[in-house]
């Protein structure tokens, strides 16, 4: 009787250490949930597993969706010309960035005695950009790769006309350049009476047929005045240059390309 009372009492101590350890008393119902419960473990680490390849996706993504929008942005800017094409690009930044009012370096590296002169200045103090006249053509920038590539370029590079700007969009009217909804909502009959005040030898009045915007106004060098070629008494505005300057400089430049 003694020994039938000491086994009973050793396996109540097991049953009650088993039920402390595991949570409750051992019936057959929860004895059936704990050999379950490692399966339902592995179960819930397999569902996990699965969702991390998404969540790495998902962030790969948005990471590549932030750094194409910022490389958009500053494919935008006019310090991306430099940066990428350092020559023959490099000239042309320091006119952009230069400050109308103040004394400037044209892209040959002359002095000029005011920025406001120089097309590129006055047009990014107003916030425009580059790619606001240089507008990105796939067959122009495919060519100018090419040549970049290959290094065949002058450098700096040659100057071009409003007309050859247009050519790559298609457009004829070199007018449409400069004088549109977006930039100047000018006629050619407004220009002539905004500069009625320079007297009989009114750059704007086609006394020699019309002449190109790009005749005298200049980006990223010295305007000049093209009417004193022949007329050594036009009004040269402030800070701009004559014909007879602006020739000297243009030699100087293509001397130097040489």
């Amino acid at each position: 009787m003694e020994i039938s009372a000491i086994v009973g009492s050793v396996e109540a101590a097991k049953r009650g250490k088993a039920e402390n350890e595991e949570g409750g008393p051992m019936t057959e119902e929860n004895e059936g949930q704990r050999t379950a419960a490692p399966a339902d473990a592995d179960h819930a680490s397999k569902r996990k597993n699965k969702k991390k390849p998404a969540i790495v996706a998902g962030t790969v993504a948005v990471v590549l969706v932030l750094a194409g929008a910022g490389f958009w942005v500053w494919h935008e800017q006019p310090s991306f010309c430099a940066a990428i094409c350092h020559d023959p690009m490099d000239p042309y930044l320091p006119t952009y960035e230069a400050t109308p009012g103040e004394s400037a370096t044209d892209k040959w590296g002359n002095d000029v005695e005011d920025a406001s002169s120089m097309l590129a200045a006055v047009h990014g103090e107003v916030g425009k950009t580059c790619m606001d006249c240089h507008v990105p053509q796939l067959g122009e920038q495919m060519t100018e790769g090419l040549e970049w590539v290959t290094g065949n370029y002058d450098s700096p590079l040659g100057e071009r006309t409003a007309t050859q700007l247009l050519e790559a969009r298609g457009i004829e009217n070199s007018d449409e350049f400069c004088m549109n909804d977006s930039c100047h909502p000018y006629t050619r009959d407004d220009l002539e009476k905004k500069t009625a005040w320079m007297g009989k030898i009114n750059p704007h009045t086609p006394q020699h047929g019309e002449q190109k915007c790009t005749t005298c106004h200049k980006a990223h060098r010295t305007s000049v005045n093209y009417c004193t070629q022949c007329h050594t008494d036009a009004v040269v505005p402030d800070g701009w240059i004559d014909y007879t300057e602006s020739k000297r400089l243009e030699e100087s430049a293509a001397t130097d390309a040489e």
